[in-house]
């Protein structure tokens, strides 16, 4: 039986408008820390949620060239991420990333999540997932 090849796409796209002033172009919330609690950021978060059914190096976070700027990137450096060359919403985002894989001679099934979601109950996530 062959084995199951599990990638995770987190879409991190935006441009900083909808959290104004803390959310702004150079550091859009998906890269800010807004529960109070954790120092994780929303883009961290959602990649600690995957593990262990989604290892870390098996994650590619989508997001605009604009992004991959300013106090962004430090937070983009320690992830595999594709650059979108323009914002053009979810489709082509989820689109990119399938292209990519199949580039790179994989075809795996794609847990396809946003990266400004807070889920508080991780146990029953994970298991929703591998229900999935």
């Amino acid at each position: 039986m062959q084995s199951l090849t599990i990638r995770g796409v987190i879409l991190a796209g935006g441009s900083g408008t909808r959290l104004w002033p803390l959310s702004r172009m150079s550091l859009p919330k998906q890269f800010l820390s807004l529960d109070g609690q954790a120092q994780e950021t929303l883009l961290e978060a959602t990649v600690s949620r995957l593990f262990p059914i989604v290892e870390r190096p098996d994650v590619l976070i989508v997001t605009g060239a604009a992004a991959a700027k300013g106090e962004a990137l430090v937070h983009l450096s320690a992830f595999n991420t594709l650059l979108e060359p323009a914002a053009r919403n979810t489709a082509a985002a989820i689109g990119l990333a399938a292209l990519k894989f199949e580039l790179d001679g994989i075809d795996p099934v794609m847990v396809v999540l946003p990266a400004d979601h807070v889920i508080r109950n991780v146990p029953a996530f994970q298991a929703c997932l591998r229900t999935a």
